[in-house]
C-alpha cells in the first residue's frame, strides 16, 4: 500500500522538494529521538565508527569487525552485506546500505545486551542526507573514496559530495572527548577533507601519492596480494589473501583506525592478513580451469577498475563479463559503463540487473549505445535480458584459461524486476550451472 501510494503521488520524482521541507526534516528527527528514547539511548555506550563513500566501504567495514573483535572487544557491524554481532552473521536482506531509524536503534540496544563496545556502521549519502543519524554521537569517521554514484537522487556530484560531508560535520560538532578522522590521499575530495577539517586525531592513506599510512611494491596475484606497509619510518610486509589494488585500499583504511587508537601494529597486520573477504566482493569460484569472479561493480569506476585489474590477468585468454544496470537510477551512467567494458572485455553479455519498473530492454540499450566498431573489433556482444539465462550462457561459452565476471548483483537474494520481486542470487545460479 504504501509504494502504491507513493507512486500515485510521484513521490520518487517530487522527493527532491519534499526532503527540503520543514515537516519531512522535523519529522526525521521526530523519528529519530522516539527510536532512540524506546531503546533506552544505546549508541552513548559505543565506541561508534562510521564508514561512508561510493565504493568498499563494506569490505572496509567487514575488516574492522574482524581485527576489532578479535583484538580490542565485542563488535556490532551493520554493513550492505551482512549484520554481525560479535561471531554471528545475518544477511542484510533490505537492499539497503544503512538500516530504518528504528531498527538500528533496536539492533544497537541488543548489542549492548550482549556486552558489544565498538559499533561499525556503513552508511550511504542518502542515510546522511535524510537526517537518519541524528542522536547518535560518533566517534569515528571514515571516508573511501569519492567517485559518481547516486545522482538519480543527488541534484548533481556537488549535492552528492556535501551529503558526504555531513557525517565529518556532525562529528566535528558532537560533544564526544576526542575525535577521529581517516581520508584517502589517492582521492581528490579525500585530500580536501584532511586538510580543512580540524579533527583531534586525523590520518591519510595511498598506494599512489604521498600519505602518512602507504602502501608500496603491490603484487597482484590471482590468488594472493602481497605489499610493504610504511609508516613513521617503519616497513612492515604483508601478503593477504583478498585480491585486486583496490583491497589493499580497504586493508589501508582498516589498519589506520587501529594506528589511531594506539594498538600493536603487527597484530593488525596478521589479523588483516587472514581476512578471507565478503560474499560477493571480488568472489572467486574456479570450475574446469576457469576462473568465475562475483563482484558488486555497479558505478563507472568500479567496474573500470575491476575489468582493469581481471584484464591484467588473463594472459592470451579471454575476458567474458555479465552485466547490467539497475533501473529507476543514475541514467547517464550507463553509456559510460557501455564504453568500459568495450575497452577490457573480449565477451559481453548484457543483462538484467534490477530493472524495477524500468522497461529492460531500454536500460540495456543505454548500455550498448554508441558502439564504435573500431573499438569493439574482435570483441563478441550477446544480448540476454533473463539474468539465469545469461549466467548460464557465460558457463557455457567459457573454455579454459578465460575468466568470468559477474558484475553488479553480487550477494544480493532478490531481483527486482518488470514482474515483481523474485529470488535470484548470482552465486547461486553459477554453482548450479556449474555441477
Amino acid at each position: 500500500m504504501k509504494k502504491l501510494i507513493k507512486k500515485l503521488i510521484w513521490y520518487d520524482k517530487l522527493y527532491k522538494f519534499i526532503k527540503t521541507s520543514f515537516v519531512y526534516q522535523w519529522r526525521k528527527k521526530v523519528n529519530w529521538k522516539i527510536a532512540n528514547t524506546i531503546n533506552g539511548n544505546p549508541s552513548k555506550d559505543f565506541f561508534i565508527i562510521w564508514v561512508t563513500g561510493t565504493n568498499w566501504k563494506t569490505t572496509t567495514a567487514n575488516m574492522l569487525h574482524k581485527m576489532l573483535n578479535e583484538l580490542l572487544a565485542p563488535t556490532v557491524m551493520v554493513s550492505t552485506a551482512s549484520i554481525k554481532i560479535w561471531n554471528e552473521t545475518t544477511i542484510n536482506d533490505k537492499k539497503m546500505t544503512s538500516l530504518d531509524v528504528y531498527q538500528l536503534q533496536s539492533l544497537l540496544a541488543d548489542a549492548k545486551m550482549q556486552w558489544c563496545k565498538i559499533a561499525i556502521l556503513e552508511t550511504s549519502s542518502h542515510w546522511l542526507d535524510q537526517y537518519r543519524f541524528e542522536w547518535i554521537k560518533f566517534d569515528y569517521a571514515i571516508l573511501t573514496n569519492i567517485t559518481r554514484d547516486h545522482l538519480d537522487y543527488h541534484k548533481n556530484m556537488e549535492e552528492y559530495i556535501k551529503a558526504k560531508k555531513k557525517l565529518f560535520q556532525y562529528i566535528l560538532e558532537n560533544k564526544k572527548e576526542i575525535k577521529y578522522a581517516t581520508f584517502p590521499a589517492d582521492d581528490k575530495i579525500g585530500r580536501e577533507r584532511f586538510d580543512e577539517m580540524a579533527f583531534d586525531k586525523k590520518i591519510n592513506f595511498s598506494v599512489q601519492g604521498s600519505s602518512m599510512l602507504k602502501a608500496e611494491n603491490v603484487v597482484e596475484k590471482v590468488t594472493e596480494t602481497s605489499f610493504d606497509i610504511k609508516y613513521l619510518w617503519n616497513n612492515y610486509s604483508t601478503t593477504c589473501q583478498i585480491l585486486w589494488q583496490y583491497n589493499v585500499y580497504n586493508y589501508l583504511t582498516a589498519l589506520s583506525v587501529w594506528i589511531q587508537i594506539w594498538l600493536d601494529i603487527n597484530k593488525c597486520i596478521k589479523s588483516l592478513s587472514e581476512f578471507s573477504g565478503v560474499d560477493g566482493r571480488m568472489q572467486k569460484i574456479v570450475h574446469k580451469d576457469v576462473t568465475y569472479f562475483v563482484d558488486f561493480a555497479h558505478s563507472p569506476d568500479a567496474l573500470e577498475k575491476t575489468l582493469n585489474f581481471l584484464s591484467s590477468l588473463k594472459g592470451e585468454n579471454r575476458l567474458i563479463l555479465v552485466f547490467g544496470a539497475p533501473g529507476n537510477r543514475d541514467k547517464l551512467k550507463r553509456p559510460e559503463m557501455g564504453q568500459i567494458w568495450r575497452k577490457y572485455s573480449d565477451i559481453v553479455i548484457a543483462t538484467d540487473d534490477d530493472p524495477d519498473t524500468e522497461n529492460r530492454l531500454a536500460i540495456i540499450r543505454q548500455l550498448l549505445q554508441d558502439i564504435d566498431s573500431n573499438s569493439s573489433k574482435n570483441k563478441k556482444l550477446f544480448t540476454i535480458p533473463e539474468r539465469e539465462f545469461a549466467i548460464k550462457f557465460a558457463t557455457k561459452v567459457a573454455k579454459p584459461g578465460d575468466i568470468v565476471m559477474l558484475a553488479g548483483k553480487w550477494h544480493e537474494p532478490i531481483q527486482r524486476t518488470n514482474f515483481g520481486t523474485r529470488k535470484r542470487n548470482d552465486k547461486e545460479e553459477l554453482l548450479k550451472n556449474l555441477q
